[in-house]
């Protein structure tokens, strides 16, 4: 069986050179919040991946965005890192402070943005914030990208007044960002070509919220356009809709034939890390990484697919790690298909479980109900002598879960168990639950008491929800 698919487009001979910035700009959607360890840990499969930059943070914010910023800075080393200031000396002082090599200095100079965040400034003074706050990175021995906030609805003549100022004092490269994301492909190019003619010899980076969806489709106009560099971020995580997604362009430059993966299998796991630890899954027809987007179900796309392949398939799967599929997945269409008599499996065939106290009754997973996509057990704990150091490792789920505690006393009391939530524990008494966000690490140990322990987790299968630590054989 052969497995010809459509021929990439040449897309031109530059290389397209990409930061992401799931690291910063992440940090700004609705659930965003990654921890230390977290933003090391997307900063370590980042630079597997092959991104050439990472923008992480905003270190003037307080102590510990300042720490977890330098925490990259040093996991990363060989990977520049940009971290975000305004063109405040303080903000730009903190990022000095991160061992960060780039900052990236912000300000808008068009009229929304004198009227709603610069009153009183002209833009005269602000010509001369650009330059003196250049110039006081350069002293610091930072390299400079400089943004003029909100580029799409900027005067162009404002816009390039900006970006001279800006070069002059010696920034390396100046960023155009569609802060709204409202413009379209055309408009697009014809912004970036009359940028590169008006700043030539001077990197440009594009960056493009996806409000209207066109993210994507701007940033291969602004490439074609002779944009060097795009932001992005993982899932496309930002502000609002966010901004262009890492992997479908990546994928994208590949498929041109004008960027190479360094690694397209890593691109998933990145995709689920992210989503897990801003617990913002992507949908699963998300392009490239989602768990749909190369299964066939039509009977006609199934019968072409099983002969060839590229009948229906733009990328080989195994480029990304995915495996192309001809199933239906559905739950069971009889209803009385639902109801499940629960069977008693012992905990050992789950990974950071052993053998604990009672019996463990499995009441829903996807071995008993196809597609429900939950597991839920329950552990009838007798009362012991010696309830030992408990049965279960820390663990780290890719999805949401809930412990729940019932003593066999009135009221459900009689219950006594401690819980570990991150790196701490805290002792809890029936009835209790406890609502375990994804990407925390958690577990659990009987202290006293006899009752009931039942466990929900939003996956059908429990041990592939579990996101175990990078480098890790299992």
């Amino acid at each position: 069986m052969t497995t010809t698919r459509m021929s990439p487009s040449t897309g031109g001979g530059r290389t397209t050179r990409v930061i992401d910035s799931t690291l910063r700009e992440g940090m700004q959607s609705a659930h965003g919040r990654f921890t230390r360890e977290q933003s090391v840990e997307i900063a370590t499969l980042l630079v597997r991946s092959g991104v050439d930059m990472i923008e992480c943070g905003h270190p003037a914010v307080d102590e510990e965005e300042l720490l977890r910023v330098a925490a990259v800075v040093e996991a990363v080393r060989g990977t520049p890192v940009l971290a975000h200031a305004r063109a405040h000396f303080e903000d730009i002082e903190a990022v000095a402070k991160t061992g960060a090599s780039w900052v990236g200095i912000f300000l808008g100079v068009n009229d929304v943005s004198r009227r709603s965040r610069l009153p009183g400034r002209t833009l005269a003074h602000l010509y001369e914030t650009i330059s003196e706050c250049v110039t006081h990175a350069r002293e610091l021995g930072l390299r400079v990208r400089f943004t003029v906030e909100d580029s799409s609805r900027t005067e162009p003549d404002e816009l390039v007044e900006a970006y001279l100022v800006a070069t002059e004092a010696g920034a390396e490269r100046i960023c155009f960002a569609d802060t709204l994301g409202i413009l379209e492909p055309q408009e697009t190019a014809a912004r970036i070509r009359r940028l590169r003619k008006r700043c030539p010899g001077t990197d440009i980076e594009v960056h493009f919220h996806d409000d209207r969806g066109l993210a994507l489709a701007n940033a291969l106009a602004a490439i074609d356009s002779g944009a060097d560099w795009i932001s992005t971020s993982v899932n496309g995580l930002g502000e609002r809709a966010g901004i262009t997604d890492y992997a479908a362009l990546l994928v994208n430059l590949h498929h041109r034939g004008t960027r190479p993966l360094a690694d397209g299998a890593l691109l998933g796991e990145l995709s689920l890390r992210v989503g897990a630890y801003s617990r913002s899954m992507p949908d699963h027809r998300r392009p490239v990484v989602g768990r749909d987007v190369f299964h066939h179900v039509a009977k006609l796309h199934v019968k072409a697919v099983e002969r060839e392949p590229g009948s229906y398939e733009w990328l080989d799967p195994a480029t990304v790690g995915q495996s192309g599929s001809v199933t239906r997945p559905a739950l069971p269409a009889d209803p009385s298909d639902w109801i499940v008599s629960p069977q008693v499996i012992s905990a050992t065939e789950l990974r950071y479980h052993r053998a604990g106290p009672g019996e463990r009754f499995v009441l829903v997973d996807d071995r008993f109900v196809p597609g429900a996509g939950q597991y839920c057990i329950a552990r009838r704990v007798p009362r012991m002598e010696d309830y030992g150091a408990g049965h279960v490792d820390t663990h780290v789920h890719h999805c949401d879960s809930l412990f729940m505690f019932l003593g066999e006393e009135a009221g459900y009391a009689g219950l006594t168990v401690e819980v570990t939530l991150g790196d701490r524990v805290f002792p809890v008494q029936s009835p209790a639950s406890v609502f375990i966000p994804a990407g925390v690490a958690h577990g659990y140990r009987v202290v006293d008491g006899a009752g009931t322990y039942l466990n929900h987790v939003l996956a059908g299968e429990y041990n592939s929800s579990l996101l175990d630590p990078i480098g890790s054989n299992r």
